[in-house]
């Protein structure tokens, strides 16, 4: 936020800086070449002229405008001091024109030369500035509201995440505990092992899941360490086939996002099923993360549990916030056979 700032006024200076090289130069690039040297006015007096006209605007687009006329809606005190600056600054721009005298010059034939730009000084440089100083007010103004309303939109967006990540762990320990309350019943030897493979997955709770982002080599072992945890609660009861293909690990993307894939597959996809299998398949390269998640269901099982869905509702509603416009969800249901196919767009 402070760099993006710090560039919004660096940008900006240099747009004013600009502007007035613009205007000072002007005067200096309408003079034809052969004009005589004596009727050219001096730097300072083209310095003093624009630095009046400076006056004129920044008084208009910072203080009158902002303050008077948008702040405290004092219209016609507004018009009352856009006229005293106006005129006041007219007066001493004419007045500290230099005397020269446009005499005739030999064979000219009695015409009189084009006096330079800013003798007998018109309005139309003023009205000018005080237009450029409308506009730039009106045109920051708008920027203004577009940021603030983007800050806010960011701020909901940032605090929905937040919800969601918040929302996904307890979720997902929840059905950890389970795994275990289960394999304590039907194999209690099978206890120690499977409690370190949860520590693993604690581990990767407490340290990994706050982080923005996480490399694709600590989901691949995270997926993992789930995986096994699961495999020591079935056994033999589901077929568990892995096709990992990482091509470069260093790659990041948001935690806790593909596991409530592989959860839903050992929670639905074990249920009154014989002869279960869960074939999951992660690839990359440095554009493409592909993951599929494939598993058999029987369609007249249901759950009645009050928690279901969270975990798909959830990692949805996230890759919608997270990957807009960059990334492809599609399941299916088919033959006894329920597909996940996830593509995002990495960075």
């Amino acid at each position: 936020m402070r760099k993006r700032l710090k560039s919004a006024v660096i940008i900006e200076a240099l747009v004013h800086i600009l502007f007035w090289t613009f205007i000072t130069l002007i005067p200096v690039l309408s003079h034809p070449e052969n004009m005589p040297a004596n009727l050219l006015f001096s730097p300072w007096h083209f310095v003093l002229i624009n630095a009046l006209l400076a006056v004129q605007f920044y008084l208009n687009a910072f203080f009158l405008i902002p303050v008077v006329l948008n702040k405290h809606k004092r219209i016609g005190l507004y018009f009352i001091l856009f006229l005293i600056s106006f005129v006041t600054i007219h007066i001493i721009i004419r007045q500290s024109h230099p005397q020269v005298h446009f005499g005739r010059l030999p064979g000219t034939y009695g015409i009189p030369p084009r006096p330079p730009f800013f003798a007998g000084f018109s309005l139309l440089p003023l009205i000018a500035i005080s237009a450029a100083g409308f506009a730039y007010r009106y045109l920051a103004d708008q920027f203004r509201t577009i940021n603030q309303e983007k800050d806010i939109t960011n701020a909901s967006l940032v605090s929905e995440l937040a919800f969601l990540r918040s929302q996904i762990s307890p979720h997902f320990i929840f059905n950890v505990i389970n795994s275990v309350v289960a394999l304590s019943r039907l194999n209690p030897t099978l206890v120690e092992p499977t409690l370190i493979q949860l520590s693993k997955l604690m581990r990767y709770m407490l340290y990994i899941s706050d982080e923005e982002k996480v490399t694709l080599k600590d989901k691949t072992d995270y997926l993992l360490s789930y995986i096994e945890l699961q495999k020591l609660r079935f056994q033999n009861m589901v077929k568990v086939t892995l096709n990992f293909d990482v091509g470069i690990p260093e790659k990041t993307i948001e935690p806790m996002l593909l596991i409530p894939f592989v959860e839903n597959a050992f929670k639905h996809g074990t249920a009154d099923v014989n002869s279960a299998t869960i074939d999951i398949v992660m690839q990359s390269d440095h554009k493409i993360l592909a993951f599929m998640v494939q598993n058999s269901y029987n369609p007249h099982h249901q759950t009645h549990n009050g928690d279901h869905g969270i975990g798909l509702a959830n990692v949805k509603r996230r890759l919608e916030l997270l990957y807009p416009a960059k990334h492809t969800l599609t399941i299916n249901q088919s033959n006894n056979t329920y597909n996940v196919n996830l593509q995002i767009q990495l960075k």
